[in-house]
């Protein structure tokens, strides 16, 4: 009569225990990252008898979690990429928008100077039309600026978002290490034979919210814990303890910020170390639309000063005098950080070069970011950043003696360079007056970073626009100089070409100003081979094809992590039609288990009716 009461009663707490828990699936259809539990029954230990083994009935032998170890990488691996991808989409998509804009892009703002440019050749002496060309001048400069400004803007918007995710990750990591503890604890509770389901589920829906953030490598350990390390296995979390992550700003490039970890020993940057996630997808769009498009665009900037101010110095306006510069920088033309690092106290400095000097400083002028590092003697080495590129250098005082050094193209070069001039920028070097250079000392240079927003007008006078030029006609043939039959120039005892200059007012005259117009298609910028706008489109084509690269890339891995979210789904996803089911199911067990109770106890009613 004990073995079917023990037999029984064993089956109905089985069928409870099934019952609370299919309950504990239903309530918990709606709370993120559960898995779905089920009650894992065992048969107790038969009896032998004189008839044979009988059945001692069942019981509980643990509640597990549905979990595949293998989907949840897949699924954490498909939320990093997608994370990188969408954030990357979001921020080129606000970079094309303001290049495109025809609003505010530079394309129509350059068209329109240029017509004004054209008109002041048209009617030279015209006050009118040489105002509009200043208020033309006025604009273009205005949206260099505008739009330099507007990509500082997201870039500070970047920054602090960047940071913002740092201390995201640095709080995930600290739960992560916080629940490992507990894991720890209840999991020796049981000497290791029962997991926590409920703080796994916790640890895992972490784990995912940190992907979300940057790529990162779980490793499962056999106490239950997880292991978390980022790049190239840099630790986040191992056991109860968790690593600090915190953003610095890069020595020589204000305004960039780097991602570094605290340790006993400082902070170490690991900024090339972190990948994937909306933190990954913040630096990647940095380096590779952001950076870029506003260098290029202080490219076209500078150039476009550097060509105009040259052409214009050539001429001469209204009142006969030589033009000045059309445009203007606002403070140094090209910045130049020294390195905290430097133990010489040599100044560095450097320019753009002039037009008038050098003729293809415009073509040579490169976008890039530039590292100068003194290696010893007369050598230097400029670094292009953007592909690791060697330039060779050499110094020669300017004035003898002095020791303020012009640095200068070097005969010998590596073999695998394809440059073959400075950079479009002049570098000096001040060691006078006691200052000293050691070895090892770095400059960043930073040409065309932030020309765009420095860009202005020079002349706020109509009459100083320099429309005329003081090349005239030989006296002989009144012809121009330039044009004479056979393309043959006149010339004087000492072979010189004769010109008759003219001093005074030059109303008339509009060949400087054609000249100016001119500049429209010459092919002045990218090594000769692009005009203003050539260039300025290449800008907006390469930011368009890298959105549109970006939009296709975070619809594909948005499919992906969807297959993901799916595997896991139906793995660990409650199903309400399922746990129904269940419930009917352990329901009717449990009443089968009660009434075997009652027969039972019917049973001993009855025997104990026999005895009395």
């Amino acid at each position: 009569m004990s073995g079917l009461l023990a037999t029984s009663l064993s089956g109905l707490l089985v069928a409870q225990r099934s019952l609370e828990t299919t309950q504990n699936n239903i309530s918990n259809i709606h709370t993120e990252g559960y898995s779905r539990q089920r009650v894992e029954q065992g048969t107790k230990p038969a009896q032998f008898t004189g008839d044979g083994y009988v059945g001692q009935g069942v019981n509980v032998t643990n509640i597990t979690r549905s979990y595949d170890q293998f989907i949840n990488k897949q699924l954490s691996s498909s939320l990093s990429a997608f994370g990188d991808a969408d954030r990357y989409h979001q921020l080129a998509t606000s970079v094309d928008n303001i290049m495109a804009d025809s609003s505010t892009g530079m394309a129509p703002v350059l068209n329109r100077f240029f017509n004004a440019l054209s008109s002041v050749s048209s009617d030279p002496s015209s006050i009118p039309s040489r105002q509009v060309l200043l208020s033309e001048a006025d604009a273009l400069a205005q949206n260099f600026n505008t739009i330099g400004g507007k990509f500082e803007e997201i870039r500070n918007l970047n920054n602090s978002d960047i940071g913002a995710k740092v201390n995201e990750i640095n709080t995930l990591a600290a739960a992560i290490a916080d629940l490992n503890v507990k894991i720890i604890a209840n999991v020796g509770k049981t000497q290791g034979l029962k997991q926590p389901n409920d703080l796994l589920d916790k640890q895992d829906a972490l784990l995912s919210r940190l992907s979300e953030m940057v790529n990162v490598s779980v490793v499962p350990q056999k106490n239950g814990t997880s292991s978390v390390f980022i790049g190239n296995g840099q630790a986040l979390v191992l056991n109860g303890g968790a690593a600090t992550f915190t953003t610095l700003e890069s020595e020589l490039a204000p305004g960039k910020l780097e991602i570094g970890i605290q340790t006993a020993n400082g902070t170490i940057d690991v900024t090339n170390q972190i990948s994937g996630g909306s933190l990954g997808g913040a630096l990647r769009f940095r380096d590779e639309v952001l950076d870029p498009a506003q260098q290029k665009l202080g490219q076209v900037a500078a150039s476009l000063a550097m060509e105009f101010n040259a052409m214009h110095q050539k001429g001469f306006d209204l009142n006969g005098t030589a033009g000045s510069d059309l445009f203007k920088f606002a403070g140094d033309e090209v910045p130049v950080i020294q390195s905290s690092l430097n133990t010489g106290n040599a100044a560095v400095t450097a320019s753009f070069q002039d037009v008038n000097v050098n003729p293809s400083a415009t073509a040579n002028l490169d976008f890039s970011d530039y590292k100068l590092k003194y290696v010893g003697g007369t050598d230097y080495t400029l670094t292009r950043t953007r592909d690791n590129q060697v330039i060779n250098l050499t110094a020669t005082d300017t004035v003898p003696a002095t020791g303020v050094f012009t640095l200068s193209f070097a005969a010998t070069q590596p073999a695998k360079t394809d440059v073959t001039a400075l950079p479009g920028i002049d570098i000096k070097v001040d060691a006078s007056g006691g200052k000293t250079i050691a070895v090892g000392d770095e400059s960043v240079i930073r040409p065309t970073y932030n020309a765009a927003q420095k860009i202005g007008v020079n002349i706020t006078d109509p009459k100083k626009i320099a429309a005329a030029t003081n090349i005239e006609v030989d006296p002989v043939t009144k012809l121009p100089v330039q044009k004479l039959a056979g393309g043959v120039p006149v010339v004087d005892a000492l072979g010189n070409p004769v010109y008759v200059t003219i001093n005074g007012a030059m109303p008339g005259d509009n060949r400087n100003a054609l000249q100016l117009a001119d500049l429209k298609d010459k092919l002045s910028m990218l090594g000769g081979k692009a005009s203003f706008n050539d260039a300025y489109a290449q800008i907006v084509s390469g930011v368009g094809t890298l959105t549109q690269s970006a939009q296709f890339s975070s619809s594909a891995q948005e499919t992906l992590l969807n297959q993901a979210k799916g595997a896991r789904e139906s793995l660990a996803g409650v199903n309400l039609d399922e746990e129904a089911a269940n419930l009917i199911k352990f329901q009717q067990a449990y009443q089968a288990s009660a009434q075997s109770i009652s027969v039972a106890r019917s049973l001993f009613d009855t025997l104990l009716g026999a005895v009395r």
